[in-house]
């Protein structure tokens, strides 16, 4: 009888899975199992196929010497476990094509769906296989998340492999799981410390995984498919209302404004917290965000009851989460509050990171309070509601973040057409850039010192939104950024030598095809220069503040060019701008 499998086993805050393949993802283990079976008859060593099964997840040359050390006494060379090694690959490739294992893909949808990163663990270097899983398992395994034999000393059942797994993932071991079909990856994936999932696909007993501790068992690939998919948290609601459960507030309280409650609320139908709870509807837009929408929300608090055990749940762009966030920051001296960010400029840059506000007297943000959500809930349902321009606007925002600490990050987004138009992508990836912002407000919540690279292609960004309200002309945050960016890059390049072939890349492949120039003239940059001399960030007035890239992922903050380099770099701009 199969052991209780109930989703309540699994880690609380699942981020990624870190999955085995042969026996997992393909039927492979038996042709495995059959060429180092022949291979080793053809030294005159006899044995069992079956035995190779529980082999699996070792490295070739960990088993090539396990069974030296068996029949002959000693180790096999290091040239003797290359020769072996390639004739037991050309027996398993000459046995033809390998099927995928039969509900390895609604596995992997499964995850996908639900945002959870997926990273490849196996003990195997076999090139064909390796080779057919962006064919078969398109973007589920791209190559900076695999870990093959060829990543590690030691492989399974030594925890090295799904300790770089981890690594790949970007994840600590409480939010992850292994799934394996080997006892030894079992045993591996134990060792370092992880939930482990066990799917007996072969011939090996279901009692030698519980020998090895594994979690969960289940007799085949499509059972765990379909228990996954039915019992893993899926949709927006459902994630609503675990969050606010593990809360327990006495009295919740929706925030939103009247776009997002027309056009996304309707969407969100599967959570019984937003069905019962009592909703406050403010204007959209920076008129929004004002002292009498904070009156509105604490006046509802107060109908309600509210407590400092009480929860505020504020479901819209970063109008929203800003708004919502100092209401709670002051409302009783401060009461917790959940974000559900409905636009990607919302999701990545002002839903997570403690900073709330309002506008007052005609200025953005002037009162404020740093003051973290419990919670940030991130599904790519509300993003569907969104414009082309709006996608792109917060689209620069993720390629910033990219920019400044993950450079697999930045090569995965320079497919913008690719990543926009797929959902699950599009949902991974704005959780890793949050992921990585939470990294770096941890250590600098205050803005002090780390948290100012942030900032990077914002100084100019900010001068170019200044420039077009002068001009009265309009200009999404979104798109200053992503020109803000190039010309930050340009001064990067002269000022920390940033490599002058990724300014062009940035520009061919992410400005040029996807965002409008913005353009400046001779006669502007007296003006673009006083502006960027008068920017927030500036340390002292006569000297321009700016984060910089030395490489990609490498920000340096702090910066403070002369004149004389920023209108160097202004030149260069104009005629990248002009010219390509």
């Amino acid at each position: 009888m199969n052991r209780p499998m109930n989703k309540q086993s699994l880690p609380s805050d699942l981020k990624a899975a870190l999955i085995d393949m042969d026996g997992v993802l393909y039927d492979s283990m038996p042709f495995h199992a059959d060429a180092w079976y022949r291979m080793f008859k053809e030294l005159d060593i006899n044995g069992d196929p079956d035995e190779f099964y529980l082999y699996e997840g070792m490295t070739g040359a960990a088993t090539v010497n396990l069974i030296f050390k068996r029949e002959l006494g000693r180790e096999a060379t290091k040239e003797e476990v290359e020769r072996l090694y390639k004739r037991k690959s050309e027996i398993f490739t000459g046995a033809g094509q390998k099927r995928m294992m039969p509900g390895a893909s609604d596995m992997l949808a499964t995850l996908r769906n639900e945002g959870i990163r997926t990273v490849l663990v196996t003990g195997s270097a076999q090139g064909s296989l390796l080779n057919s899983l962006d064919v078969d398992y398109p973007d589920c395994f791209p190559s900076h998340r695999r870990v093959t034999a060829l990543d590690v000393t030691k492989g399974k059942p030594d925890p090295e492999p799904y300790l770089k797994g981890l690594e790949k993932a970007g994840v600590k071991r409480s939010e992850a799981i292994v799934i394996e079909n080997a006892p030894l990856g079992v045993r591996a994936g134990k060792a370092a410390g992880i939930f482990t999932i066990a799917v007996t696909t072969g011939p090996i007993p279901r009692e030698a995984f519980e020998k090895e501790g594994a979690d969960m068992i289940f007799p085949d690939m499509p059972s765990f498919a379909k228990w996954l998919k039915e019992n893993i948290i899926s949709g927006i609601g459902k994630k609503i209302d675990k969050s606010v459960s593990e809360l327990m507030p006495d009295k919740v309280l929706v925030v939103t404004d009247s776009n997002v409650n027309e056009l996304v609320l309707p969407r969100i139908n599967d959570s019984c917290f937003l069905n019962e709870s009592p909703v406050v509807v403010v204007i959209p837009g920076e008129e929004g965000k004002s002292l009498n929408s904070a009156m509105l929300i604490w006046r509802a608090l107060e109908d309600c009851c509210a407590t400092r055990n009480s929860l505020i749940i504020n479901i819209g762009g970063g109008m929203v989460t800003d708004l919502g966030g100092f209401a709670a920051a002051v409302f009783k001296r401060g009461i917790k509050f959940i974000n559900v960010p409905t636009t990607i400029l919302g999701a990545v840059d002002a839903a997570s990171g403690g900073k709330t506000g309002i506008n007052f007297n005609g200025l953005k943000n002037e009162i404020g309070a740093f003051h973290n959500p419990v919670s940030v809930i991130i599904s790519s349902l509300p993003f569907e509601t969104l414009s082309a321009n709006e996608k792109l606007g917060g689209y620069a925002e993720m390629i910033k973040t990219a920019l400044i600490s993950d450079k697999s990050l930045y090569k995965d987004l320079l497919d913008v057409n690719k990543v926009l138009s797929d959902s699950a992508l599009l949902e991974n990836a704005i959780k890793r850039c949050v992921e990585l912002k939470n990294q770096i407000v941890a250590e600098d919540s205050l803005e002090k010192g780390l948290r100012k690279i942030l900032n990077f292609g914002h100084t100019m960004a900010h001068a170019f939104e200044s420039m077009f309200f002068i001009r009265k002309e309009k200009l999404s945050h979104g798109f200053a950024v992503a020109n803000g960016m190039l010309f930050e890059l340009i001064l990067s390049n002269l000022i920390t030598g940033f490599p002058e072939d990724e300014v062009s890349v940035y520009l061919d492949k992410i400005l040029k095809p996807h965002y409008p120039k913005i353009i400046i003239s001779e006669d502007d940059e007296g003006r673009i220069l006083e502006l960027i001399m008068h920017d927030k960030k500036n340390r002292d007035a006569s000297k321009p503040n700016f984060t910089l890239l030395k490489e990609i992922g490498e920000p340096i903050f702090d910066c403070e060019p002369s004149k004389e380099t920023i209108k160097e770099a202004l030149n260069i701009y104009r005629s990248m701008i002009s010219t390509k």
